[in-house]
């Protein structure tokens, strides 16, 4: 079908010995380009010549298409980034005014943490914009980056600075503290920001959310989970007020969907805590106790059948089966490797039983964990993330950081909507209900700041993943 507006992958198909040497002069260019900006602080960055980009799309005109009813509230992901900061009163007082209209320049303002903690995720964030630029935009498209600092001080003046210089939208920041205390400045200057964050205590109708959800993708997993079969679901998370919220929002997909959440663990992230929570997930001391007491009345039989079931009963460690169908493992990356492999170790068959999470366990060495194969995990396309991978590395020699499509995106959006000039980046522009193609698949923006993304379920195999229900194509609601 056709979107409102798809963003353009330049060179994905490129066949001409023109577009390969456009490219070739692209990649070089962005490379010595990326090189400067970080020898230096972030100023302007205008588009290349537009001989040396693709043109922009035409867009269609979007048909109406019902918002999606879920309200559950969001959390910021990465809870564990916590920035100093002083009181806002001991900023310098400054006047903000509207940038000018009508220059023919489109002026895009960029708050990344170049500098900092969380420099290396900001300079890959810059890295996939200007990718991004260089593909998409033309000759008017102006990009100002400023650096953040990783600190919400330096998020309010960065965002100053960059909106007394023209910005006729913000696309960051970061951090969810960071957008909260950077909002009133672009609300005041009557321009719109795309923060990078999925914390949604950061939204409003001139502050969209743009990280992604958690919860879009539990009430994929479990919304898939539940019409393959499964009915009973358990949970296994860390304490923390991230795993208070992803508590409830499995809770409410689980009873959306008509399922029975039957346990629900928290643990610290320990070893001793992690071992005593599977254990409990598993009923592990009950069922040990249950088989020795088993074991001491058939010892006390003289009978065949007696003697015949003890001896079977030598080869087991626990009696009974666990009383649900699936379990949901936060963890990612190292944490789901250490935690994966106890599931099996204290009694809970991961044969029968299906992990499911929300983080992307593709890499190699999740997929060698035994204990892992088979699981479900919901996550963005695998295809367009390879895409914009080998593009990304061509470009720069190195692969992306996990959030820099989000940067890569957001910059898209801006270059597509800046065709229309400073009414393409209106708040009625930007919710526009069919929604846009990022490099992870389809994702919309809706009215009060929230974001929707389209997810994959992907199996977990030992030679590699499997995309075994691809994300929807659309945002067309069923109504029941």
């Amino acid at each position: 079908m056709d979107y409102a507006n798809q963003f353009l992958f330049l060179h994905k198909n490129a066949q001409t010995r023109d577009s390969r040497l456009r490219w070739n002069f692209s990649a070089a260019f962005l490379g010595a380009l990326f090189i400067g900006l970080a020898a230096c602080e972030p100023n302007k960055v205008k588009s290349p010549p537009i001989s040396t980009q693709a043109q922009l799309v035409k867009e269609p005109q979007p048909s109406v298409v019902p918002l999606s009813k879920n309200t559950a509230a969001g959390s910021q992901y990465m809870t564990t980034l916590k920035q100093p900061f002083d009181n806002l009163s001991l900023l310098p007082e400054t006047t903000l005014t509207p940038p000018e209209r009508g220059s023919g320049k489109v002026k895009v303002g960029l708050l990344l943490p170049i500098s900092g903690q969380h420099s290396s995720l900001g300079k890959a964030m810059l890295q996939a914009s200007l990718l991004a630029m260089f593909e998409l935009s033309d000759e008017n498209f102006v990009l100002l980056p400023r650096d953040t600092k990783g600190t919400r001080e330096g998020a309010v003046l960065a965002a100053q600075d960059i909106i007394q210089a023209g910005a006729q939208i913000l696309l960051g920041p970061v951090f969810g503290r960071s957008a909260q205390a950077v909002a009133p400045l672009a609300s005041s200057a009557s321009i719109n920001m795309i923060s990078f964050t999925n914390d949604r205590k950061a939204a409003s109708n001139s502050v969209f959310v743009f990280g992604l959800l958690p919860e879009d993708r539990i009430k994929r997993i479990v919304s898939y989970a539940f019409l393959r079969g499964i009915r009973r679901f358990a949970a296994l998370i860390p304490e923390g007020p991230f795993g208070d919220k992803v508590v409830a929002d499995y809770s409410r997909a689980v009873f959306d969907a008509g399922g029975f959440l039957v346990k629900s663990v928290r643990y610290n992230r320990n070893h001793a805590s992690l071992t005593s929570a599977v254990k409990r997930l598993g009923n592990y001391n009950s069922r040990k106790k249950a088989l020795l007491e088993k074991r001491q009345k058939l010892k006390e039989k003289t009978d065949e059948i007696s003697r015949r079931t003890l001896k079977r009963l030598d080869k087991k460690e626990l009696l009974g089966e666990t009383p649900f169908d699936a379990v949901f493992l936060l963890e990612a990356g190292e944490g789901v490797k250490t935690t994966a492999p106890l599931l099996p170790y204290y009694g809970i068959d991961t044969r029968k039983i299906r992990i499911l999470g929300i983080n992307d366990w593709s890499s190699r060495s999740i997929r060698r964990e035994p204990s892992l194969a088979g699981a479900w995990y919901a996550g963005l396309s695998p295809d367009g993330l390879y895409d914009f991978t080998k593009r990304f590395k061509a470009a720069f020699k190195s692969p992306p950081h996990a959030l820099a499509g989000l940067a890569y995106d957001a910059t898209a959006l801006a270059a597509v909507k800046g065709g229309k000039g400073g009414g393409g980046f209106s708040s009625k522009e930007l919710v526009l209900g069919n929604g846009f193609v990022g490099t992870g698949g389809l994702f919309r923006l809706h009215p009060g700041g929230g974001v929707e993304h389209r997810f994959s379920v992907i199996e977990v195999q030992p030679d590699g993943t499997k995309v075994i229900s691809p994300a929807p194509d659309s945002f067309v609601t069923i109504k029941e």
